[in-house]
C-alpha cells in the first residue's frame, strides 16, 4: 500500500490531482480496512462510493 501513497503524494505535489485520485480509487478497492482509512484522508470520506464499493443513496 506505501507505493500506493508514495505515487499519490508524487502526483499531487506535480499538481496532478486527476491522477492521485485515480490511483487512490484503484488502491481504496484493494485495500483492507486500515489502509482504507489512511487512503480517506487523501481522498475524502466517500471514497468507497468513488470506487464503486458502496450503493449511491
Amino acid at each position: 500500500m506505501r507505493i500506493y501513497i508514495r505515487h499519490m503524494r508524487k502526483a499531487i505535489t506535480a499538481q496532478d490531482f486527476d491522477l492521485a485520485g485515480r490511483i487512490g480509487i484503484a488502491a481504496y478497492r484493494v485495500a483492507n480496512a486500515n489502509e482504507r482509512q489512511v487512503l480517506e484522508t487523501y481522498l475524502s470520506p466517500n471514497a468507497a462510493r468513488r470506487a464503486g464499493l458502496a450503493p449511491r443513496p
